[in-house]
């Protein structure tokens, strides 16, 4: 039983992954398309640490108008210098990109140079849902020990 939950547990993970890694892509390439306004943001933590120092993990909410005048609300993530994350400062607009009916699936400002890391997210996702569909048969033989058949015990009781 616990086998099971495992492999359910990693086949949702896997799932969420994939959706995540291929959605957000294809939201970029293929939703409706709406002017928008950055309304916070929010420098988190301290400094991350990497080779290049002063680099800082923002948090960016934004809110955009649907067709229909309702208002849209969103967020995204960051990398920045101490003073901001780029261009995307409270008060400045950008151009949000959402998924008509769902416009809580939305992304501001995107920049293909993300799709390598969705496309990392999406391949851990297929990886893991891939393991979780496997079943846990038993390793095969190798060619050569089925091939040779089964050996018979010698004059010293099986070895040579």
């Amino acid at each position: 039983m616990q086998g099971l939950s495992g492999r359910v547990f990693l086949g949702v993970l896997g799932l969420l992954l994939l959706a995540w890694g291929l959605g957000m892509p294809l939201v970029a390439w293929l939703g409706a398309e709406a002017p928008g306004t950055i309304t916070h943001v929010r420098r988190q933590l301290g400094d991350r640490g990497e080779a290049i120092p002063n680099r800082y993990f923002y948090t960016i909410s934004y809110e955009f108008r649907l067709p229909d005048g309702s208002l849209a609300q969103g967020h995204t993530s960051r990398v920045g210098d101490y003073f901001s994350p780029r261009y995307l400062t409270q008060g400045s607009s950008v151009q949000v990109r959402y998924v008509p009916g769902f416009p809580f699936i939305s992304e501001a400002q995107w920049h293909w140079a993300a799709v390598v890391e969705h496309a990392i997210v999406a391949l851990v996702g297929a990886v893991l849902l891939r393991l979780a569909l496997q079943r846990g048969t038993p390793r095969k033989q190798s060619r050569r020990k089925r091939a040779a058949g089964p050996k018979s015990p010698g004059k010293h009781g099986g070895r040579r």
